[in-house]
């Protein structure tokens, strides 16, 4: 067998076996994150660590974008939470870049074997076959999906790394660009944590209308549309953020 292809399933075959363990390993904690006793209850665990806390926390958000049918908000918001808006800003970040390039990278050096196995072998297909996503223009469709709140953002890194998009470039701004969705997940932890349950609810519910305008606007777009299209039917039903049928979160 030729080295690069046996190099290939090699890779394939320990990039899912991870990506399992991880996912019986975190499913609990997700779960718990979901409530908001449980965030609370987390959140003393984590802050009970000391400096290592932010470890904890900054390995949660690298997880959750690997793992992007898990929902994102509850480990933004608890990042506001247990470190205030900037530092949770920071932490979160973090964890983006550090899981874009690795997926980017896994992804090119891989190829589609794997991600058939995580988004199925049709939207594999979808992606490789069609002619916007294949066009100069798709990087720009694709990036501006994740300026918008409530658009699977997670999921859509796979997408990028099939698409003719430099590395560097998308990994950079396919992290900053999430901003908007990002640090009103750290501003409704923050209010939390500080028991302003007023502004908490007030900024969630303006990032909600603004998700369901922006999305109802751009979704028309055939190139925004064929995007999103890919995550309808995504294993475990996506990931999460404010809105938008409770998709991915940043």
């Amino acid at each position: 067998m030729d080295r690069s292809k046996l190099t290939k399933i090699i890779l394939t075959v320990i990039s899912l076996a991870l990506v399992a363990a991880v996912s019986y390993m975190l499913w609990g904690i997700f779960k718990m994150l979901l409530t908001e006793s449980g965030r609370e209850a987390f959140e003393e665990k984590v802050l009970s660590l000391g400096a290592f806390g932010w470890l904890v926390i900054l390995g949660l958000n690298v997880a959750q974008v690997f793992l992007f049918f898990f929902p994102g908000e509850p480990v933004e918001v608890l990042s506001g939470m247990c470190y205030g808006v900037f530092g949770g800003l920071i932490i979160i970040f973090a964890g983006i870049f550090i899981s874009c390039a690795i997926i980017f990278f896994l992804v090119r050096k891989v190829g589609k074997s794997a991600v058939s196995s995580l988004i199925g072998k049709e939207k594999v297909e979808r992606i490789e076959n069609s002619r916007i996503l294949r066009s100069k223009t798709a990087e720009r469709l694709l990036l501006l999906l994740f300026v918008i709140p409530g658009t699977p953002k997670d999921f859509l890194v796979y997408v990028g790394a099939m698409m003719p998009v430099k590395p560097a470039r998308f990994v950079i701004l396919s992290t900053l660009l999430r901003f908007p969705g990002i640090v009103s997940s750290t501003i409704v932890g923050d209010s939390f944590a500080e028991g302003n349950t007023a502004l908490a609810v007030t900024v969630y519910a303006v990032t909600l209308v603004l998700s369901l305008l922006l999305m109802a606007y751009y979704s028309k777009k055939d190139g925004v549309k064929e995007i999103l299209e890919l995550n309808r039917h995504a294993p475990a039903g996506g990931t999460q953020e404010h809105g938008d049928d409770e998709e991915d979160e940043r």
